[in-house]
């Protein structure tokens, strides 16, 4: 371990500023406002790439040097804190003892590089987290959010597995909604439409998914170039959104790479 870190005072208050404001990025209002989101646990952190921007770092003494090895030179301040306080901020019931403040990704909207998704109402994060995971597993880089969950929520973060760093994630509304399905080859997932895997899609295609309760709003549904639907049987007449959205991004990464 470094001196300056075996001489670091640990941060054993709930009540420090550092200690608090990490605790408040679990509200999005005030992500928003201090542009920050948080990043907790051993895989998730190490994971953060080089191009993020970690504003700073907690870490319990025994994940010192571990802090001290991954972000020494990266400009992110390190602070040693007590296993109570970190379990006073974590998400989880076993904190890992590593967790960092990243700073909000600023982006403007733009049509998709290449494959995509658009997700109408998902509000479930562990849904979205599990969607954005797949996103990146598959190649769809654009993730496109109407009337969604907040993808920089802990627990989206946290089921994304480190997929919110690999994809382009970006808030619209109905009317952006509509525009976007109408000015890609837009798949929409709905139980009235063709079998998807008799349907050809080559990419780069954008697939449009709505939640379990109310599936694609009727104005995106209208808008999208095809509408497809995953085959079912035993009477079941829907599955859950991660699961349909990620067979049908894998149905196109399929037929990508067999091309």
């Amino acid at each position: 371990m470094r001196l300056f870190l075996q001489i670091m005072d640990v941060i054993t208050s709930t009540q420090n500023r550092t200690i608090k404001l990490f605790r408040s990025l679990s509200e999005k209002k005030f992500r928003k406002g201090e542009g920050l989101f948080a990043v907790e646990g051993g895989n998730l952190v190490r994971d953060i790439p080089p191009s993020a921007d970690v504003r700073f770092v907690l870490a319990t003494p025994a994940r010192a040097e571990e802090a001290e090895a991954r972000f020494s030179g990266t400009g992110a301040q390190v602070y040693l804190v007590s296993d109570e306080v970190m379990k006073s901020v974590s998400d989880t019931v076993t904190p890992y003892g590593l967790a960092a403040a990243v700073a909000l990704p600023e982006r403007e909207f733009s049509l998709p590089e290449g494959n995509a998704v658009l997700l109408d109402g998902v509000s479930d994060p562990g849904n979205l987290g599990t969607v954005i995971r797949t996103a990146a597993a598959t190649g769809f880089g654009d993730v496109y959010l109407l009337g969604c969950a907040d993808a920089y929520a802990p627990k989206t973060v946290r089921a994304s597995m480190g997929g919110i760093f690999r994809v382009r994630v970006f808030d619209v509304d109905e009317d952006g909604a509509v525009r976007l399905a109408s000015a890609t080859r837009s798949a929409a997932l709905d139980m009235a439409g063709e079998d998807i895997f008799s349907a050809h899609l080559s990419a780069p295609v954008l697939i449009v998914a709505g939640s379990e309760a109310h599936g694609v709003r009727e104005s995106v549904l209208r808008a999208s170039r095809e509408v497809l639907a995953l085959p079912m049987t035993g009477g079941m007449e829907s599955l859950n959104v991660a699961v349909a959205a990620g067979v049908a991004m894998y149905n196109v990464f399929s037929q990508s790479n067999n091309r």
